[in-house]
């Protein structure tokens, strides 16, 4: 829209796919929101569906996951990985939307839960951003394995709302409320961008929304050149009007979104002063055990929710 501020990408080269993604969410600023939904990766089409079924429609926005939690072997994460990158090529072919999100193990540990919430110390941590130690080298290792699908996805020209690391200003995953947890930002960029030349992704900053127990946004906010989009995890329907403002403060321009929700947003969010973010995305099994099936449809039949096919208009209407 006119009146609308654009930034420009924050590097220079950007797939012609990543740049429609883009402004197309720039042109949802003030004008309406996408819904989302986020699958496992042991059954990355389960909520989706259900969303389907319940209303006759699908999200615009399909939240996958990269990371294992559930203590998988190499061979059985990476025909999971794979899956995922198979489901995601059709998902775009559709005209439906990408996100991917990272819930890492700490570098070097299995790919359980209880390494992903490893309760690790300031000076732990910076072992892992430091390079040449062990503990980077691991870091390095992971992301390079990650890397792999995301350039199957490149290959097959799909945009990817990239979101890791996320609720980072809360301490419950290793990488949460540290003093340097830019430097693992950056480490990740500059891999993804300068090595492996991922112009693909459009990057998502994702805290959590800055409750009693998580700190404000800005100590953790990488450099301005390193993020397309901001987004804010929101549970329990705690949707301050503070936790828009002060993220769109931040993003100076930028678009905003809700990275994850339990409860959706109800119609009086979304249509009063909470209405510069441009999707929402519910937590997998929350869609219905935090969420109703009449309220399902009510979200999914607003006039400033669009779906899937509403997606597929509105990326054609941004044409790469």
């Amino acid at each position: 829209m006119s009146d609308v501020k654009k930034i420009e990408p924050i590097h220079p080269y950007r797939s012609p796919e990543a740049l429609e993604l883009l402004d197309s969410l720039y042109s949802m600023k003030g004008q309406g929101i996408l819904t989302g939904q986020h699958d496992f990766l042991e059954n990355p089409d389960q909520y989706v569906e259900y969303t389907k079924r319940v209303t006759g429609k699908y999200p615009a926005v399909h939240g996958y996951e990269l990371g294992g939690i559930l203590g998988q072997n190499a061979e059985t994460i990476q025909k999971q990985r794979e899956s995922i990158v198979q489901d995601a090529i059709a998902w775009n072919a559709t005209g439906g939307i990408v996100t991917m999100m990272y819930h890492a193990a700490y570098p070097g540990a299995s790919l359980e839960w209880k390494n992903v919430q490893r309760q690790t110390t300031q000076q732990e941590f910076n072992r892992v951003v430091t390079p040449g130690t062990e503990e980077y080298k691991s870091l390095i290792a992971d992301l390079d394995n990650v890397a792999i699908y995301l350039k199957k996805l490149q290959a097959a020209n799909v945009p990817v709302l990239w979101r890791p690391y996320h609720e980072m200003n809360g301490g419950w995953f290793w990488w949460g409320k540290k003093s340097d947890y830019t430097k693992l930002w950056s480490i990740m960029y500059e891999r993804y961008v300068s090595v492996y030349g991922l112009d693909n992704l459009v990057w998502v900053w994702n805290p959590n929304a800055p409750k009693p127990e998580c700190d404000a946004y800005p100590a953790y906010y990488p450099r301005f050149d390193m993020v397309d989009v901001l987004a804010v995890d929101i549970y329990d329907n705690d949707y301050k009007q503070s936790y828009h403002d002060e993220l769109d403060a931040l993003a100076d321009g930028k678009p905003i979104a809700i990275g994850e929700n339990g409860q959706m947003p109800g119609t009086d969010v979304l249509e009063g002063n909470q209405n510069k973010y441009v999707w929402f995305m519910t937590w997998g099994e929350m869609i219905h055990t935090k969420n109703t099936e009449e309220q399902l449809r009510k979200i999914m039949n607003s006039n400033r929710v669009l779906d899937r096919d509403d997606a597929a208009e509105l990326r054609r209407k941004h044409p790469k």
